[in-house]
């Protein structure tokens, strides 16, 4: 088995590697389809600052500053159903088995790794309690999915959306 070469990183770490391509990968938006129209989409890498999305069973939005997310934004735009919606703070972009970026964020209780199913929902592809862990399953899985990109993600906030 190939040995993943991942360093120990920290939430401050970041760093872009402008040689990965990431394949463009559209998530199934949890709200309508002109909701955060030209922010950038869930995988984007050519942001520099970091940024947020929301998770429901449903989709996952493009993503945003925390003000696109606001409680009059989230009641206007993401229909409520038998779901959770979670405010996730975008980590990381994995493709081709390699880190294309790494944003620094705060630091988390969990760290979440996400890819899309096949109808363009989010799947989840692992939680850990390490940054750097997270990471190494995102490249694993990444490896094996060949063109899915995978996000890393920390969970902000979770609340129940009926």
């Amino acid at each position: 088995m190939r040995q993943l070469n991942i360093p120990m990183v920290t939430d401050a770490d970041a760093w872009h590697d402008r040689s990965v391509r990431v394949g463009r990968q559209e998530f199934r938006s949890p709200g309508p389809s002109g909701w955060l129209a030209g922010r950038p989409a869930a995988t984007a890498t050519h942001h520099e600052e970091p940024l947020h999305l929301v998770r429901t069973n449903h989709g996952l939005s493009r993503c945003g500053d925390l003000v696109d997310f606001a409680d009059e934004a989230l009641l206007a735009n993401v229909p409520m159903g038998y779901t959770s919606l979670d405010l996730l703070e975008k980590r990381a972009v994995v493709a081709s088995g390699q880190v294309a970026r790494l944003w620094p964020g705060r630091t988390a209780a969990t760290y979440g790794v996400t890819t899309v199913d096949d109808d363009g929902k989010p799947l989840s592809a692992g939680t850990s309690a390490l940054l750097w862990h997270a990471l190494a399953l995102a490249v694993r899985w990444s490896g094996l999915l060949g063109d899915r990109p995978l996000l890393v993600t920390s969970t902000r906030s979770s609340q129940n959306w009926h």
